[in-house]
């Protein structure tokens, strides 16, 4: 390390180590280096509490879990250093016994664990089941490592240890697991430590925080040691490892921030799925970092389960072997068992209710895919895919259908007039009526102020249909407190009887059935109607004969110039009063 972060790690390990020599010195006396000693423990671990949960809240993705993991792992640490220095230093007891305080201490490993997990990072999948259950099952799998490890090291060799050990077992027992769990988490820094990827995003940190685990497991191993031997003092200068150990966790914690977590590092609390974008500042490219994350998951997933496995096979031998199994074997194991079904039910839980999740993702994207965003109407090309089957049954003679292409008139006064809000609120409006009056077929927005529809009927009833639409269209639809009315042109044509005629409808001929003629025909005739004075309906009949479908005698043998009729835009009604700004 280099710059303001080695300076810093230099003066801290400077003053731990002034405190160490001074209290080991005797200068002091016993009872006062005592004294100093436990308080400076205590403050190391209040100081590596603080710093680890204040500088998480400044941090992201992995850098904020872990930081807040171990801030519980060195909280519960200092409320057992609290008691242990109660004992020591008020009570007088040398070599304090099994107490409480083993309580806070061993919690402190149970954090640890998936504290170093959290280097690994949160995959998109268990980032989206959310921060609650990743955390509950971090804990989880915290616990059940610790339990698995230590029932496999009473079975093989700390049982046997304890059994002919000087000291009481219960206190050997304690003792000697602060050591083992400590090494393990040693263990699982070095590993986390070859993963290139990791060790290049977290090597200050990681660094620090293994020295200062290591630390700690010396002065455990030490501690362990005497009461294996039935020691009644523990010298003060065997505590340096916990000094020093916290105070290197509190540097980890402080360790400037590295480049923000990429995929390996995602978070419950940053991923997006939509918005996330790998940072390019000198990390490793997107799939190989999300292929580093998916494997880190997996062996958090599997590793209870596989020291499980491992449990269950030294205990079978054992059984062979002895034909009987220690019984704080068989309850510790029960123990790590109940965890382990808690894990399993809360993961099928939470699969659970991801599959829920997914399947209405899923249905959603596919109305999306399927329906119009604003209308909520068929899209174009779901349409086409209903139009494709329609002509596929007509080709086969199994069902008469009518194509119907609807067109809005004057609609682009209305966006003028109340601004684009305006228009939409009409458009879903009108994409109801239309809705409502296409009982027998599909409806759909084709696009802008643009609709189709399919009629499962005759050709008299497909325009009956149309006549209706035309006419639900010009009902006018307050926006803002006006009445607003808008017209429809309306083209009709039977599937299955599609005819060509030319603009003149001079002559015409029968034709095969084909999408795109259909679609031409429809707009053909739509646009007649445009061309003949609008809100108005035009159908070809069964010869092929293009021709209007009155929809009121007001309609009927409209000359040159039609007058004003319902199903129109009343001008004075669309011009005032002026747009509002």
């Amino acid at each position: 390390m280099a710059g303001s972060a080695g300076r810093r790690v230099v003066v801290v390990l400077g003053c731990v180590l002034a405190v160490v020599l001074l209290v080991g010195s005797g200068v002091l006396g016993h009872r006062i280096s005592v004294l100093i000693d436990d308080v400076a423990q205590l403050a190391g671990g209040i100081a590596a509490t603080i710093v680890c949960g204040r500088t998480a809240t400044r941090r992201t993705g992995s850098e904020r879990q872990w930081r807040v993991l171990m801030a519980a792992g060195m909280a519960c640490w200092s409320a057992g250093m609290a008691v242990w220095a109660f004992y020591r230093s008020v009570l007088d007891m040398p070599l304090p016994t099994a107490s409480v305080a083993d309580l806070g201490f061993f919690l402190f490993p149970v954090f640890a664990v998936p504290a170093l997990f959290a280097f690994v990072g949160v995959s998109p999948r268990r980032a989206a089941a959310g921060a609650r259950h990743v955390w509950l099952m971090s804990l989880l799998d915290g616990a059940v490592v610790v339990g698995s490890l230590f029932v496999l090291s009473w079975a093989t060799v700390l049982g046997a240890v304890v059994h002919s050990s000087e000291s009481e077992p219960i206190e050997f027992l304690v003792a000697v697991m602060y050591p083992i769990t400590d090494l393990v988490l040693v263990a699982m820094i070095v590993l986390l430590i070859v993963i290139p990827t990791i060790a290049a995003r977290y090597r200050s940190q990681l660094t620090l925080l293994g020295a200062g685990i290591l630390m700690l497991a010396i002065s455990d191993s030490i501690y362990a040691y005497l009461v294996a031997i039935g020691a009644e003092f523990m010298p003060v200068l065997t505590d340096g490892g916990f000094i020093a150990g916290t105070a290197l966790i509190a540097l980890a914690a402080a360790t400037p921030r590295t480049v923000d977590d990429g995929p390996s590092g995602y978070s419950p609390s940053t991923y997006r799925p939509s918005t996330y974008r790998p940072s390019t500042y000198g990390q490793e490219p997107a799939p190989f970092a999300y292929t580093n994350s998916i494997a880190g998951e997996r062996t958090q997933m599997l590793l209870p389960y596989a020291l499980m496995g491992a449990i269950g096979i030294v205990l079978a031998v054992l059984r062979v072997l002895t034909g009987a199994l220690d019984s704080t074997v068989v309850v510790l194991g029960v123990g790590v068992v109940l965890l382990s079904v808690v894990r399993q039910v809360i993961t099928l839980i939470q699969n659970d209710n991801l599959l829920r999740s997914l399947t209405l993702a899923r249905d959603e994207l596919t109305y999306r895919a399927h329906h119009d965003g604003l209308t909520g109407l068929l899209n174009r090309s779901s349409f086409d895919e209903h139009l494709r089957a329609a002509v596929n049954d007509a080709r086969a003679g199994r069902k008469s259908v009518v194509l119907l292409l609807i067109d809005l008139d004057n609609f682009k006064s209305v966006n003028d007039r109340f601004g684009h809000g305006g228009g939409d609120e009409l458009l879903v409006e009108l994409a109801r009526r239309l809705d409502g009056c296409v009982a027998e077929g599909v409806a759909a927005r084709f696009g802008g102020d643009e609709f189709t529809a399919l009629v499962h009927a005759d050709l008299d009833s497909g325009r009956a249909t149309a006549v209706r639409i035309a006419e639900a269209m010009r009902a006018p639809h307050e926006i803002d407190g006006h009445p607003v009315s808008v017209g429809a042109c309306v083209g009709v044509v039977q599937i299955g009887r599609t005819h060509e005629a030319n603009p003149d409808n001079t002559a015409s001929r029968t034709t095969g059935v084909d999408q795109d003629e259909l679609m031409r025909l429809a707009d053909r005739a739509m646009y007649r109607a445009k061309r003949e004075g609008k809100a108005g309906v035009y159908a070809y009949d069964a010869v092929g004969t293009l021709s209007r479908v009155p929809i009121d005698m007001d309609q009927d043998n409209l000359g040159t110039r039609p007058k004003m009729v319902a199903g129109e835009p009343d001008p004075a009604r669309l011009m005032g009063p002026p747009t509002r700004t």
